[in-house]
């Protein structure tokens, strides 16, 4: 069942619309991260591509929601609000959502995307080392993140802030800690790989697993930078679903 219009806007941030681009691309977040962290992307995409940045439950304008991920709620969204030719853009966790919303889509039998983007993300067959995250304290769970460049380290100095912050992360690493790849054919959508050359939590190799997961094509960039790489890449990645 598609969502009705009010309950599938809540599911976007689209700081610009653009009904009359002939592209759209769905951009899901890292873990604790929600629609910002792809602040500026709509404004540097141009008129060409429509950038629609997730909103999942628990954050941002959903704060009020329970908490949760759910797969065939993400894919009804997308596939609600996809109304022209689009690909997908997933970061870290993100990736793993946007593989598995297509993978959905296509057990439905519904349009796919002409391309699905993943930066930062370890093969959905490998484990996930961050899924550990869920099980340690709020300090190491902050200092490591801090670590890999997710977090400013000025969080620590503002526990309110923190606090808001732990149960949406909590929420996200509990996901990808109860994760299960369900071995399946591979995608029919090409896969193009993003990974950090200096990304302390998946290297190069790894993300070359993923390879693997689709029969219509992979390609792998190495990009400058560590886990966050997409920060100053962005104008790149973009210029990549441009092309």
């Amino acid at each position: 069942m598609r969502p009705d219009t009010s309950s599938l806007d809540r599911w976007f941030s689209v700081p610009q619309p653009r009904p009359t681009a002939p592209m759209q691309l769905f951009c899901l977040p890292w873990a604790g991260a929600g629609a910002g962290a792809f602040q500026g992307w709509a404004a540097a995409a141009g008129p060409g591509l429509e950038v629609l940045p997730l909103v999942l439950p628990g954050r941002e304008g959903r704060f009020s929601e329970p908490f949760g991920i759910d797969i065939g709620e993400l894919t009804d969204a997308v596939s609600a609000r996809a109304d022209r030719p689009y690909a997908i853009y997933g970061h870290s966790m993100g990736g793993r959502l946007g593989f598995e919303v297509t993978r959905e889509l296509t057990r439905r039998g519904q349009p796919l995307p002409r391309r699905l983007y993943l930066g930062g993300c370890r093969p959905p067959d490998h484990v996930e080392p961050l899924a550990e995250l869920s099980e340690v304290s709020d300090e190491e769970l902050l200092g490591r993140l801090i670590e890999l460049g997710g977090l400013p380290e000025e969080l620590l100095a503002e526990p309110e802030l923190c606090e808001l912050l732990l149960p949406v992360l909590r929420a996200d690493f509990t996901w990808l800690h109860e994760y299960v790849y369900q071995p399946g054919p591979p995608i029919e959508v090409p896969i193009e790989a993003f990974a950090g050359a200096d990304d302390k939590s998946i290297s190069v190799e790894a993300m070359r697993g993923w390879a693997r997961h689709t029969s219509a094509g992979f390609t792998l960039s190495v990009e400058p930078g560590g886990h966050f790489f997409l920060r100053e890449r962005r104008d790149h990645i973009l210029d990549r679903v441009r092309a």
